[in-house]
C-alpha cells in the first residue's frame, strides 16, 4: 500500500519468532522492533495522500537500517490513513453495529455493498471510499435515514408530482 522503494515483504520467514530477525538484505542478525516517525505515501480513491505516522513500530535492520514491512506494520499505516482522511475507524463502526443492534450483513444489506466488503472494513483488510463513509455516519446518525434505507418508507412520497 505504501509507495516507498523498498521491499515489500508481508510476513518475514522469521516473523514468528522474537527478534532479532536475520536481514534479508544484509544477512545480519540485526533487525528489531523500532518506533520512528514516517512519512507514509498511499494512493487511496485515485489520490496520493502524503502523511506522517508519528510513532510506526517497524522492524529495522540496525546494521543497514531496512525497515520490513509487515500486515502489522501495514494495519498501523492504515490507521493513520483513516485518522488523516477523517474517516471512521473500523472500531467506531463496529460501536455503531452494536449500538443500533444490526450485525455486519444487516448493514451491508442496507448500504447496498457486498457483505465480504462491509467485513474487509471492519478486519482492517481495506480502508472504505469517502462516499461510504459519509453514508455509514448519516446512517449511524439520523433514524429516518435507516427508516427510507430499510425499506420500510418511501423518501419520495413527499414530493410532488409535476
Amino acid at each position: 500500500m505504501h509507495l516507498e522503494k523498498v521491499k515489500n515483504v508481508k510476513r518475514p520467514r522469521d516473523a514468528d519468532r522474537p527478534f532479532p530477525w536475520r536481514c534479508r538484505r544484509c544477512g545480519q542478525v540485526a533487525v528489531g522492533l523500532t518506533t520512528i516517525s514516517y512519512e507514509a505515501q498511499v494512493r487511496h480513491e485515485g489520490r496520493s495522500h502524503t502523511f506522517e505516522v508519528p510513532r510506526l513500530q517497524i522492524p529495522v535492520c540496525a546494521k543497514c537500517e531496512e525497515k520490513v514491512f509487515t500486515v502489522d506494520v501495514d494495519d498501523q499505516i492504515n490507521a493513520a490513513l483513516r485518522f488523516h482522511l477523517h474517516l471512521l475507524s473500523p472500531s467506531e463502526i463496529g460501536a455503531a453495529l452494536e449500538r443500533l443492534q444490526l450485525s455486519p450483513s444487516e448493514l451491508a444489506e442496507r448500504l447496498g455493498v457486498d457483505e465480504t466488503l462491509l467485513g474487509s472494513w471492519l478486519d482492517h483488510v481495506a480502508i472504505q471510499s469517502r462516499a461510504m463513509d459519509n453514508l455509514m455516519r448519516v446512517y449511524f446518525t439520523f433514524p429516518e435515514v435507516r427508516t427510507v434505507l430499510n425499506g420500510t418508507s418511501c423518501c419520495f412520497a413527499a414530493i410532488p408530482s409535476k
